[in-house]
């Protein structure tokens, strides 16, 4: 059997040999299954995003070139994370600042963010505690996979998931069943009566 690999990732790998593993395993068929069900999930709501927040979004990889299909170049789209060297790698290799307009790494512990509005994306919630939502769409994933020692704030359903970020009014949820664990997505906001700004951040 013939495996294709793209240029850039090919690149990547190439250039840091000891992020082969995390490379190829952020385009893990699982990943992209769950990315593209967080992305046909979001073409069914009509939102048009000034930012767009990625809460430990690792390389982008996936979900940075899906968001840039489905709203276009002009939302400011800025991927949280505390790799600070995967940030490097989307930064130099995969999103180029010349290629990428609107598009920002910050090394941030996203638990220490305030996110008042626009989207929020957090496709590991399983890795951290809930994040501060203020207005913010919050877009969630995580899982059931309690085994994996790294997976410190697993949930058993989307009700569950919902409950602790605290989310008042839910759009979607829904679950994909793995064989050996349970991916949930949350759709919805959480406190919507913060009317403090966020034009700084």
């Amino acid at each position: 059997m013939l495996f294709n690999i793209d240029p850039l990732t090919a690149r990547a790998i190439k250039k840091y040999p000891h992020r082969a593993s995390d490379i190829v395993q952020s385009l893990d068929p699982k990943q992209v299954l769950c990315k593209n069900w967080l992305i046909e999930t979001l073409e069914n709501f009509p939102i048009d995003p000034k930012r767009i927040w990625i809460a430990g979004g690792w390389f982008g990889n996936l979900m940075i070139p899906s968001l840039r299909v489905l709203y276009g170049p002009e939302p400011v789209i800025r991927l949280h994370d505390l790799d600070e060297e995967a940030l490097h790698i989307s930064r130099t290799i995969f999103f180029p600042k010349d290629e990428w307009k609107n598009v920002h790494f910050d090394v941030q512990d996203a638990r220490e963010f305030q996110y008042k509005k626009d989207i929020l994306i957090n496709t590991s919630c399983e890795h951290m505690s809930p994040l501060k939502t203020g207005k913010a769409l919050c877009v969630l994933q995580s899982n059931n996979y309690y085994s994996i020692p790294e997976h410190t704030h697993c949930v058993a359903s989307t009700e569950e998931l919902a409950m602790s970020w605290n989310l008042k009014t839910i759009l979607f949820e829904g679950k994909i069943e793995f064989e050996k664990y349970e991916r949930y997505m949350v759709i919805g906001y959480g406190d919507r009566s913060d009317e403090v700004d966020q034009d700084e951040n």
